[in-house]
């Protein structure tokens, strides 16, 4: 099976035709007229003002908040974050149109973090979770609701006690996604169940392995299948009894799919999931406070000129840098480590099949007591062993370090990390993220494929072979492309738990995200913020035929709020908007509008709008820490299936929460770039992104 004969990502909830095979043929036009509930009116009366938001296939509102910056969705209250949500969600149901047994299966997951604490909720009937009803609620420090993002399911409890009798075994689900993903059968009588693995149990996984009666006839599982029960809605009250199931498979990209377990085994839904003590470590480091990294090692963002000269950086030296963890947190490595296989990342490099840490592979390894001191010889290939070192282990610091930023910005275990061992803390654990340097299956690129909490992200890094006779290159520890693919895993995870961002503008917010994380996060204080330029990548980007990668590197523009560098606004994700006249392109970099790289610049362009604003209004340090949390906040509080203008309302919301002063800043960052208050987005579902109503004023 060749790349372009991966299946395309499917919802059978948004999907018109499979929605009427079953007998359900809502449009969204009529699903919007309905959509309004008693609960909403008797909501927006005690509140003053309501905003709510629906979603395109049910009609259920899927975001609801406040009009105004102080608006609150229940007052304060004593006790607890879990008991303030359980009271709201009581009290509210009517808001879904839940019924008493609806409302009676919410179960809070987990509440995470400090400062802006979010709780996570799903809905369950009689223990089985009903499909892609992830909610996230946000209170202030007063147990006040601010917003709540994601929808519940009106009559899941009497539709899923009414059909609880199951015609497909989970072994035969499994059977079903593997042949539709490799259109080879696989006979189900070979999987089989394993019964050990408490994190799988935990989260209401059990794991089969393929045992194959004749090897060599199709293509291996790289890990286990994680399989649980699910409820899948779609829409007018019907659910179908299914199985959620992710699959390893060598040579493929990593799918999760919804098997339906009544009846002929259709596949409901399908997600391709790849998106493209202390210790002393050497490394290619700024060494301030925050061990920051620096951008690659050769560093060219900003870029020293802003114009498209073929400037190239030159290479910096590595600096040892002695770290436990940052801010005291949990460390990275015990006192007795020899490798870089940690709670939180196990970094390899991947050299040979099949995937995964095995033989042939190499991890980081200690030169002396605590210490990875392996020095990048530039003159030799990437594929130099001691080069190998040093680069899976700048990976490792990598990972770590935005482990704990992330973590500070409340990306913790119960919103849903990636750790080995979750410390009795929320989530589930057995997950830390697998960080495969020059992996062996390909050249010249770099992707992260990311499951649902409790399964490890894997991130697969290449090698970049450059021009002759420069030796070759490693994204391995280039920090613009690890946080870019470390982005997609936070993302898909604070989103719908790897199951939110399927629709078109999700996808092409996922990079938009990647890109912003890549260049805030490895920005420093000195930097031009308000004149730069901030390319996404620019050391692995050389290539025979184009010599502007630090000032492009692979975008269509480069990063700035000069609108003569970069002048996308939100019109400019739409097929068919032509492109300003003027400003330098990208030769290299083409396509629709609409593709998913090309609109997610506009994503970011808006992101980076607030951050240089913040910038101006905080300084460097506060305004990082401040974007991170609103940033990660928003991500909580952003729906599956989300527009452009959700994602924003979740920043907002998360600015709300936090520090209200700071809202007049970050409306007026998305303003700059058309997402003002007026901003209309496409419909959730569009994959021509026609329909953009730009506006560029602030409340």
């Amino acid at each position: 099976m060749t790349t372009r004969d991966v299946p395309q990502d499917f919802h059978a909830l948004y999907d018109t035709g499979a929605r009427r095979a079953r007998g359900v043929s809502l449009p969204a036009s009529e699903a919007a007229e309905t959509a309004e509930t008693a609960g909403q009116s008797r909501l927006a009366a005690d509140v003053g003002g309501l905003q709510v938001d629906y979603d395109e296939a049910t009609g259920l509102p899927n975001r609801v908040t406040g009009l105004s910056p102080s608006a609150r969705l229940s007052p304060s209250a004593e006790g607890s974050a879990e008991e303030a949500v359980e009271r709201f969600i009581a009290g509210r149901a009517d808001l879904w149109g839940l019924s008493p047994q609806d409302a009676a299966g919410i179960e809070i997951a987990s509440v995470s973090g400090s400062r802006l604490r979010t709780a996570h909720l799903v809905q369950r009937v009689d223990g089985v979770e009903v499909f892609n009803s992830d909610v996230t609620a946000a209170l202030t420090p007063a147990n006040e609701v601010v917003s709540v993002a994601g929808q519940f399911f009106p009559g899941a409890a009497t539709a899923g006690r009414a059909r609880r009798t199951a015609g497909t075994t989970a072994e035969e689900a499994v059977a079903v996604a593997a042949f539709d993903l490799t259109g080879q059968q696989y006979p189900a009588a070979s999987f089989a169940v394993e019964e050990d693995g408490e994190a799988d149990r935990a989260g209401g996984y059990r794991t089969y392995r393929f045992e194959e009666p004749a090897p060599g006839s199709r293509p291996p599982f790289d890990r286990p299948v994680r399989v649980k029960e699910v409820l899948f809605p779609l829409g007018q009250g019907q659910f179908v009894p299914a199985f959620y199931l992710e699959l390893w498979i060598r040579t493929l990209p990593a799918f999760s799919y919804v098997v339906d377990a009544v009846g002929a085994p259709d596949v409901l839904f399908r997600r391709n999931l790849r998106a493209d003590a202390a210790f002393t470590y050497r490394v290619h480091n700024t060494g301030d406070a925050v061990c920051r990294p620096e951008d690659g090692p050769a560093p060219g963002s900003p870029h020293p000129t802003g114009i498209p000269d073929g400037f190239q950086a030159p290479t910096i030296d590595q600096r040892l840098v002695t770290v436990e963890s940052l801010d005291g947190r949990d460390p990275w490595l015990p006192a007795d480590a020899t490798t870089t296989a940690g709670n939180n990342c196990v970094a390899y490099a991947d050299l040979a099949g099949p995937d995964g840490l095995g033989p042939g592979d190499v991890l980081g390894t200690v030169t002396g007591p605590r210490t990875f001191d392996h020095v990048y010889d530039h003159t030799k290939p990437a594929s130099d062993p001691t080069n190998l070192q040093s680069s899976v282990v700048g990976m490792f610091f990598h990972v770590n370090w935005l482990h704990d930023r992330w973590y500070e910005a409340g990306f913790d275990e119960a919103a849903g990390n990636a750790q080995r061992d979750d410390l009795g803390r929320g989530g589930i654990g057995g997950d830390p993220v697998l960080a495969e340097g020059n992996d062996f299956s390909g050249t010249d690129n770099a992707n992260m494929q990311t499951p649902a909490d409790g399964a490890s992200p894997r991130m697969q890094m290449f090698e970049f072979r450059g021009v002759a006779p420069r030796p070759s290159r490693t994204s391995n520890f280039e920090a613009l492309i690890t946080f870019h693919e470390m982005g997609h895993y936070v993302t898909n995870r604070l989103v719908g738990n790897a199951a939110g961002l399927l629709n078109r503008q999700g996808g092409a917010m996922g990079e938009g995200w990647g890109d912003f994380f890549a260049i805030c996060m490895t920005s420093q204080p000195s930097d031009p913020f308000t004149s730069g330029v901030f390319p996404v990548g620019g050391w692995t980007d050389l290539t025979p035929t184009f010599d502007d990668n630090y000032y492009f590197s692979i975008r269509r523009y480069p990063y700035s709020v000069d609108l003569s560098k970069n002048p996308l606004t939100f019109r400019h994700i739409s097929n068919g908007v032509v492109l300003p006249i003027g400003p330098s392109r990208n030769p290299d970099a083409g396509g629709a509008n609409s593709e998913v790289h090309n609109a997610g610049e506009v994503w970011c362009a808006a992101l980076w709008e607030v951050f240089v604003d913040l910038v101006v209004a905080h300084g460097h340090a506060e305004a990082e820490r401040r974007v991170l949390e609103y940033v990660i906040g928003g991500l909580k509080l952003t729906p599956s299936m989300p527009t452009f203008t959700q994602a924003r309302d979740g920043v907002l919301s998360a600015v709300s929460a936090l520090d209200p002063g700071d809202l007049p800043v970050v409306w007026q960052g998305f303003a700059k770039r058309g997402m003002g208050v007026g901003a209309v987005s496409p419909p959730s579902t569009s994959t021509s992104l026609a329909g953009v109503v730009e506006d560029f004023t602030t409340p």
